[in-house]
């Protein structure tokens, strides 16, 4: 276990809450103690470092904001302590072209959901199932461009998405790092989703960029998760854990696994049982 938590990285969706759900109890009331006694707390998502995302505390009935706020899987980084914040160069129009050219007798054949993310970019093809759900907890509507990539690209962005199924996914992965896999990545964000963006960025890079920046050493860093993109992050800090409704993949690189799931408040759990309570903070 690790010896000194300075600082608390968490994925959001699937490990901190349910998509769109409440932080559970257990979770709100360690957060509390840890932030008592000194412990930067921070949330590492796929998501847009966007007005939502910044008012995520406030949305979950917490009266502070996070000390940090690592977005687009480590591809943006902002924290409390300074004015500006990081972010990744975008992926230039020419390249979108290129990959949903490559990509488009897979996307027209299964009717894949696709959208891209950042730079003000909010276009999406063949809008059904997990992209309307995802619309829904945002509170936007997708420009839907569904068969003109032109359209799709009329603005850089900083990742694309793609919806489909498991063996649908497995085969945008293979044929897409084929040509691909030597400048850009692939990564599962969840069941059936996969997010195309630069190589070399991930959670982990993105915590490294945070602790760097304030003097903090990562081993002292505390990590959750439970899915691909969450790996980097788990590996990078002093203890990563997945939560034990995690995939299989994230379980094996993680140093530890939750005893709770996440719709039962795991890391709250975790935290209360591994941490607070041995060091007497209760």
């Amino acid at each position: 276990m690790i010896k000194t938590i300075k600082a608390l990285a968490a994925d959001i969706d699937m490990t901190l809450s349910a998509k769109g759900s409440a932080l559970p109890e257990i979770t709100v009331e360690a957060f509390r103690i840890l932030r008592e006694h000194g412990v930067l707390l921070g949330l590492a998502t796929g998501r847009e470092l966007n007005k939502k995302l910044f008012g995520q505390a406030e949305n979950w009935g917490l009266d502070y904001q996070f000390d940090f706020l690592i977005g687009m899987n480590g591809g943006q980084v902002w924290d409390r302590f300074h004015e500006d914040h990081w972010e990744m160069d975008l992926m230039d129009q020419k390249t979108m072209k290129e990959i949903l050219t490559y990509l488009k007798p897979i996307i027209d054949q299964y009717k894949v959901s696709v959208n891209a993310e950042g730079g003000g970019n909010n276009s999406a093809m063949n809008i059904h199932g997990e992209l309307i759900s995802s619309m829904i907890r945002r509170g936007f509507k997708f420009d839907d461009v569904t068969g003109d990539i032109d359209a799709f690209c009329a603005k850089p962005c900083f990742k694309m998405l793609f919806r489909t199924t498991a063996e649908v996914e497995a085969m945008i992965r293979s044929t897409f790092l084929e040509r691909y896999g030597d400048a850009f990545q692939i990564i599962g964000s969840f069941p059936g989703t996969v997010e195309i963006m630069e190589k070399g960025i991930d959670k982990g890079t993105g915590l490294v960029r945070f602790a760097e920046r304030n003097g903090i050493d990562v081993q002292d860093v505390i990590t959750f998760g439970d899915n691909e993109n969450d790996n980097p992050l788990l590996i990078r800090s002093g203890w990563g854990v997945c939560l034990a409704d995690g995939s299989d993949g994230t379980k094996a690189i993680a140093d530890d696994i939750t005893e709770q799931s996440c719709l039962d408040g795991g890391v709250g759990h975790y935290l209360m049982d591994r941490w607070i309570k041995p060091q007497g903070w209760l």
